[in-house]
């Protein structure tokens, strides 16, 4: 009996953190609804209806958390490794309008066109995450401001080039910045016809156990979990910390790359520009990673809650009279939250650390 509750435990810890951040961000919600007379019950039974209750509803939810998905692991694996890159956003933009125009302009069978289009997209999505590497190892420069500066440079650079070359102009007179469908022979197949979900969902959840894999009972894995730890302390131990700090990197412009060609194949079907941005997912995704302190099991649960507080924000707004603001609420304060955590947790350990050299004194 008591293996069988250690198992279970084992099993429901990657949910213990998205539970308290996202139970605390709800009880917040609920507070606001509450100051403004509306009864939260009512409102969160709506939000669930309109995230779950038929299989409409659920196919988008589940549609719109598969990019989150994909960039939260992606966010996983670099800040697992202390590298705080938050480029997920121009990787997915830049992988998205590589396998678009692989896939609509390279000659041959389709068959060839759809490996070459995938693979360009993520090759050239993990290359962007290594320049970043390079800057940091050469010129010192921050991860997190060369990242966040190249998904501003790769927003418009998609926008130019589209606009330049690959204009499709036989809809909207070339009005809408984007490029041409791509074959429907290699689309992602929708589960139904009528709803949004394709097979790049099933996708992403195969890509999550493999990260786990990858992260828990592998050589690397285990360098780059104590890289993240104390990096002075894993080349102490003989761990090369560059080498992980590229593998890493690399790895995670893999993965939102992979976002980014997972919508071109499974919703707009060509190369749409700002399409990828204006919903906000990689930073939704880097929130699911950061709710679940980087835990693969926990970002697909996290994801889906918080693709779920989107689709379910728009009944709210249909039916109640709380504003579709509300979505953003519980998504920032969810965000608060797990930034109070890391905070907390950063001055323990300095705090901690500088007890110890005290004390050596």
């Amino acid at each position: 009996m008591k293996k069988v509750y250690k198992i279970t435990l084992n099993l429901l810890e990657p949910l213990k953190q998205p539970a308290m951040a996202i139970g605390f961000a709800f009880l917040v919600g609920a507070i606001l609804m509450i100051s403004t007379g509306e009864n939260p019950f009512e409102v969160y039974g709506i939000m669930f209806k309109g995230a779950f209750s038929s299989q409409f509803y659920l196919s988008a939810t589940l549609a719109k958390a598969t990019p989150i998905i994909l960039t939260g692991l992606g966010a996983s694996v670099a800040w697992r490794a202390n590298c705080f890159a938050i480029g997920g956003e121009g990787q997915m933009v830049i992988g998205a309008l590589t396998a678009a125009v692989i896939a609509i302009y390279l000659p041959g069978p389709l068959w060839i066109r759809f490996i070459m289009s995938v693979l360009g997209g993520v090759v050239i999505g993990g290359g962007m995450s290594l320049l970043s590497a390079y800057l940091f190892e050469k010129l010192q420069m921050s991860l997190s401001i060369s990242t966040l500066m190249m998904n501003y440079a790769s927003k418009f650079l998609a926008m130019g080039i589209v606009v330049a070359f690959f204009l499709d102009t036989s809809v909207t007179n070339g009005m809408l910045k984007q490029t041409r469908q791509i074959p429907e022979g290699i689309r992602f197949p929708r589960l139904n016809a009528d709803y949004a979900l394709t097979i790049g969902f099933f996708i992403a959840v195969i890509i999550v156990f493999l990260v786990w894999f990858l992260l828990n009972k592998t050589k690397y894995g285990y360098e780059s979990k104590m890289t993240g730890f104390n990096p002075e302390f894993a080349k102490f131990g003989g761990i090369n910390a560059k080498r992980i700090m590229y593998l890493s990197l690399f790895i995670s412009g893999v993965l939102c790359a992979f976002a980014g060609v997972s919508e071109v194949y499974g919703t707009y079907f060509r190369y749409v520009s700002g399409s990828l941005v204006s919903g906000q997912t990689a930073w939704i995704g880097l929130n699911a990673a950061l709710i679940s302190a980087y835990n693969p099991i926990g970002v697909l649960i996290s994801s889906i809650v918080l693709a779920s507080i989107q689709t379910g924000g728009t009944a709210i707004s249909r039916f109640t009279d709380v504003p579709l603001e509300i979505a953003q609420i519980l998504q920032g304060c969810i965000t608060l939250f797990i930034s109070a955590k890391i905070v907390i947790k950063w001055r323990l350990k300095k705090k901690a650390v500088k007890v110890l050299e005290e004390g050596g004194n």
